[in-house]
């Protein structure tokens, strides 16, 4: 620690301490980090807490017992030291802390971070703190994580690698991370350009980038930049990464469509559901 600053030793980023919060002293991010927190901190800032309470219980009904049963299969979520990428409000790790020795939410956003923040202290949680970094860069030593999740994260950065390198840095020997990520498909090839997916295979890539950021000013890409992935890619950076066991399934969780008219709703829930040629979600699941 350094004045009132304390310095990370690995990226040499300053930050500082308040409470339960390590903030950054700049908020200048990279390039595609930039365009991504500006979608993300205009959509906190619209949001109250009695909005976010409605959210909380949404998620609590609709998604919350879906992932932790699919993360448990890999991890179980007892006295353990777990870390939220991308956290935003962190509603799941809010509703395990009372089960975990040490939750720890990691955002670039921090009108994200000061809502987390505001909900744990509402709820009287104290085995918690919350990070502004990148998350390719986190401030944090190596293996000191035994499980870690992105609930549709690691799709948002161009440089994947360099993200999946940092989550398998900072994983225990034995420690699990659990990714959802947008599946390259027909639906990805189709409805998930309603709000700007990027298919992350050559030339389709490019194409996309060319027309949603160019052509159209990103007006779609409501979640900033973000990708849809092979199966076989995934299983690639993770193995490069490091990672020693891999698996790849379809990601189960409540599917709605909001963007979808009402009428074909039913008929995309069905296709989504029953075919991989249409799953919106794959769940990456590496073991270090």
């Amino acid at each position: 620690m350094k004045g009132n600053f304390l310095i990370c030793k690995g990226c040499g980023q300053k930050y500082n301490l308040i409470g339960h919060c390590l903030l950054r002293d700049s908020e200048t991010f990279a390039s595609d980090y930039e365009f991504s927190r500006e979608k993300w901190d205009n959509y906190y800032r619209g949001n109250c807490l009695k909005k976010l309470e409605d959210e909380e219980n949404e998620y609590l009904q609709r998604h919350f017992n879906e992932i932790y049963k699919q993360i448990s299969e890999y991890k179980p979520i007892k006295e353990v030291v777990y870390l939220e990428i991308g956290c935003g409000s962190m509603f799941f790790g809010q509703n395990i802390a009372k089960d975990c020795d040490l939750v720890i939410g990691v955002d670039f956003s921090k009108v994200a971070l000061n809502t987390a923040h505001k909900l744990f202290k509402n709820k009287g949680i104290k085995n918690y703190f919350l990070i502004q970094a990148d998350v390719r860069e986190m401030p944090l030593r190596s293996d000191c994580i035994d499980l870690l999740y992105g609930g549709g994260v690691i799709e948002h950065f161009k440089d994947t690698q360099a993200c999946v390198d940092e989550l398998y840095r900072v994983l225990k020997p034995g420690g699990v991370s659990f990714n959802s990520v947008p599946y390259l498909n027909i639906g990805s090839l189709t409805y998930r350009q309603i709000w700007g997916n990027v298919p992350n295979v050559p030339i389709l890539k490019q194409l996309a980038e060319f027309v949603h950021m160019k052509l159209l000013k990103a007006r779609h890409m409501r979640f900033g930049y973000e990708m849809s992935f092979l199966g076989s890619t995934l299983k690639r950076i993770h193995k490069k990464a490091g990672f020693r066991t891999i698996v790849v399934d379809k990601f189960e969780v409540s599917l709605v469509f909001k963007s979808v008219p009402k009428l074909l709703r039913p008929l995309f829930i069905r296709l989504a559901n029953s075919s991989r040629l249409f799953w919106p979600m794959v769940k990456i699941i590496g073991k270090k």
